[in-house]
C-alpha cells in the first residue's frame, strides 16, 4: 500500500489515539468513535490479529511510511541485536524527516518530509534531500542558511503547541538540532506496544 494522503482526522478516529506526526495539536475528538454512517456505535471487541494490526497502523501512519518501507525496517530490526520492537522504533525515530519534525522546524511529519525533499535541510553542513536518511550520534541538522523557510522554521520552534523536544535532540544557539544519541522507547511519542507489532510481522 502506498503512503496515505487522505483525511488525517479520519485515521486518528479509526485508530482511537492521537498521532502527533499527522496533526500539530491534539485533535478535537468530539466524536471519539470510528468514522462511518452508523454513528457512535460501541467499539467491537478486537481479535488478537486486529489488535496487532492496529498497533502496526499507528506506527505506519504516524511516521508516514508505506507498507513496503515498514517491512524493510522490520526486517532490519529482526536481524539486529537486542529487542526487535525497540530496534524498530529507534530506526524510525532516526529518520531525517522525523528529526526535522521533532526539532520543531515543522509542525507535522508530512511538512517536515516536504522540507527535506525540497532541499531546505543540511546535515553536518551538507544538503541532504532524502527523508529516510539515517542520523548518527554527533550529526547536526539545520535549516539551510539560504532557505526561504529558515525564518518560518525558527518561528515554528517557538510554537507552544508543538510536540515536546525529545532527549536525543539538543537545540544549539544557532537553532541547529544536534543528534546526541540513539533514541530510546521513552523518546517515541506514541501510545503503542511494540511487541504486538513484532508479533504481527512474526506471523507473516
Amino acid at each position: 500500500m502506498a503512503r496515505y494522503t487522505g483525511p488525517r482526522l479520519k485515521i486518528i478516529r479509526r485508530l482511537g489515539t492521537p498521532l502527533p506526526g499527522l496533526m500539530r495539536t491534539d485533535p478535537d475528538l468530539r466524536r471519539p468513535y470510528p468514522p462511518g454512517q452508523h454513528g457512535p456505535t460501541r467499539r467491537k471487541k478486537l481479535s488478537d490479529y486486529a489488535l496487532r494490526l492496529m498497533e502496526k497502523q499507528k506506527l505506519r501512519f504516524h511516521y508516514g511510511v508505506s507498507e513496503k518501507q515498514l517491512r524493510k525496517y522490520v526486517k532490519k530490526a529482526f536481524a539486529a541485536k537486542g529487542n526487535s520492537g525497540l530496534n524498530l522504533l529507534s530506526a524510525l525515530e532516526r529518520r531525517l524527516d522525523n528529526v526535522v519534525f521533532r526539532a520543531g522546524y515543522q509542525g507535522t511529519l508530512p511538512a517536515a518530509r516536504q522540507m527535506v525533499t525540497h532541499g531546505h535541510i543540511t546535515v553536518n553542513g551538507k544538503k541532504v534531500d532524502i527523508p529516510s536518511y539515517v542520523l548518527r550520534p554527533g550529526d547536526v541538522v539545520a535549516v539551510n542558511a539560504k532557505s526561504k523557510w529558515k525564518d518560518r522554521a525558527v518561528e515554528n520552534m517557538a510554537d507552544p503547541n508543538h510536540i515536546a523536544l525529545p532527549q536525543y535532540i539538543e537545540i544549539t544557539a544557532e537553532k541547529a538540532a544536534s543528534f546526541k544519541h540513539v533514541p530510546e522507547r521513552d523518546d517515541v511519542p506514541l501510545d503503542l506496544d511494540p511487541q504486538l507489532i513484532v508479533e504481527y510481522y512474526s506471523g507473516k
